[in-house]
């Protein structure tokens, strides 16, 4: 673990200093199994610097897809973040981010103005599931 320790501190100096390249690097020098979990381990700035520059940092999809949902699962739910939300989503279908619509969702976060741009996104079994139990539950046919 002191190896993955001192990577991750190596990651988060190379996000202050914008060197998007060197965090590519250093993250795919880790075996995939640390790197779907260092999304807990980053710092939040570097979190979102892996996220503003998901598409200039090339590493496995599966950990950029654990980085860009732990992003945007830490923030506060909004009009501002669910527009952000959907244009990743649309470009790279990560699954993990219907998962916090669906979230959203279920804890009544999401309004009525969202609906129709969250439908035109998403179409999954569990988010039809779930907006039209919101739909009732806020007495909207």
């Amino acid at each position: 673990m002191n190896e993955i320790s001192s990577i991750i501190k190596k990651i988060d100096l190379a996000a202050t200093q914008k060197n998007y390249k060197e965090i590519e690097d250093l993250i795919n020098s880790m075996e995939l199994t640390e790197q779907l979990g260092i999304h807990s381990l980053l710092n939040r700035s570097t979190i979102k610097v892996i996220t503003d520059n998901k598409d200039i940092i090339n590493v496995h999809s599966n950990a950029k897809e654990h980085i860009i949902w732990f992003y945007f699962n830490n923030l506060l739910w909004s009009g501002e973040v669910l527009d952000q939300l959907i244009d990743i989503y649309k470009e790279e279908h990560y699954l993990a981010l219907e998962s916090i619509v669906i979230s959203a969702i279920k804890s009544d976060e999401i309004e009525l103005n969202q609906i129709s741009k969250l439908e035109s996104t998403f179409n999954s079994k569990e988010f039809i599931k779930q907006i039209e139990r919101w739909k009732q539950r806020n007495g909207i046919d």
